[in-house]
């Protein structure tokens, strides 16, 4: 007689192997603070090479990363991870 395996066995497995086992959380967590200037990424790259205006591209581009900090910093402050006005103003 063959030795039945339970279904999904190998499965778990190999989803363990792919993604590692469970880390401990930090004891403690940082505060995030947003960016003044999100944009800052962008122009440090120079002028974009598209066919199109620079001036255009960059523009969008900005628009992208200044959403981006919008929402990083609306999921912060939704997990009480966001820096206090005092926290954030010593590190500039």
């Amino acid at each position: 007689m063959s030795k039945r395996r339970r279904p999904g066995a190998g499965r778990r497995v190999a989803e363990q192997r792919f993604w590692g086992t469970a880390a401990e959380p930090p004891e403690s967590i940082e505060s995030i603070r947003p960016s003044s200037d999100p944009a800052a990424v962008v122009r440090s790259l120079g002028p974009p090479p598209l066919a199109i205006d620079a001036a255009v591209v960059e523009r969008h581009l900005t628009a992208v990363y200044e959403e981006a900090v919008r929402a990083a910093t609306a999921l912060a402050a939704a997990n009480g991870l966001l820096a206090g006005e005092e926290e954030g103003e010593d590190s500039d």
